[in-house]
């Protein structure tokens, strides 16, 4: 009988070139990566090069990577009530997605916005507006999914009907879904520490934005309470959730085939390896 594949890994680094990304991934035993696709804290950058595109699809051919998964820059803020950055991060965005379709790359996962010295309503309504400018006539295989937060300082995310109601109001619902972080939402206030929270979170995430839009899991730990709003990630078990939590989602049969990355804390890549190793060891 043949083994099933269990979609898991973690954040790697692009440092040296994009393919080193897929190289250090099959070096920790993943099946499943995430990575930037340019500097994270770089507004703007060149094209690729067609040898740099080359280059990374043959050493994802040849390497054990099922998914590849890629994150936007934190600069970018589509809710921003500064016209400058709001601006600059439609055409950051814009860029990013233009990178993933050269680069095969089917889901870009974005946080979606803050609204700093706005409001809360506007903000989203913004949020919706822009992704729609970035979505119009673009016939993409890129998703962008829209992150859960921790409701760290004026972040939208952080309930799961702030992201129903992004997602309500776009024209390009087709092209959008949904990436669920651990550490996210037990900050925001979701209890997943027992298996009845848990439970309850699941269905909750499934009634307001339905499973079948969940493209993507960050496995991560939390080193703050239960409803702290603040976004601290800590490794697997070390954390104030539970190894059971962690348990129950490796083994929700509802979940099984959604891609799953750790981000948490590591002095280099390799430490995620015990981490991948202790994940699939919860697998009955």
């Amino acid at each position: 009988m043949k083994e099933k594949t269990i979609l898991l890994g973690a954040h790697t680094s692009i440092s040296g070139g994009l393919y080193k990304a897929i190289e250090e991934g099959d070096s920790i035993g993943a099946t499943a990566i995430q990575i930037f696709t340019k500097s994270s804290r770089s507004w703007f950058v060149k094209e690729l090069t067609e040898a740099e595109i080359i280059k990374f699809k043959e050493t994802h051919k040849k390497s054990k990577i099922k998914v590849i998964i890629a994150h936007s820059s934190y600069l970018i803020n589509l809710g921003s009530p500064k016209k400058d950055i709001e601006k600059k991060s439609i055409l950051s965005l814009k860029q990013e997605l233009d990178r993933c379709e050269e680069l095969d790359i089917p889901y870009l996962v974005i946080h979606p916005g803050a609204y700093l010295d706005s409001d809360e309503q506007t903000c989203i309504k913004q949020i919706s507006k822009n992704l729609d400018i970035i979505l119009k006539n673009r016939t993409v295989k890129t998703k962008i999914l829209l992150e859960t937060t921790a409701g760290q300082g004026t972040n939208i995310g952080h309930k799961f009907e702030q992201l129903k109601t992004i997602y309500n109001n776009c024209e390009e619902k087709d092209k959008l879904g949904f990436c669920l972080d651990t550490c996210h939402i037990f900050s925001a206030g979701y209890d997943i520490s027992t298996e009845l929270g848990y439970e309850k979170t699941i269905k909750d995430f499934s009634k307001i934005l339905g499973l079948k839009n969940l493209y993507a899991i960050h496995l991560n730990d939390s080193k703050t309470e239960l409803n702290s709003r603040k976004d601290r990630h800590e490794n697997i078990g070390q954390g104030k959730i539970p190894k059971k939590t962690f348990s129950l989602i490796m083994n929700d049969k509802r979940l099984e085939k959604i891609p799953k990355i750790l981000e948490t804390p590591v002095e280099k890549t390799q430490d995620y390896e015990k981490e991948i190793v202790f994940l699939k060891s919860l697998v009955k």
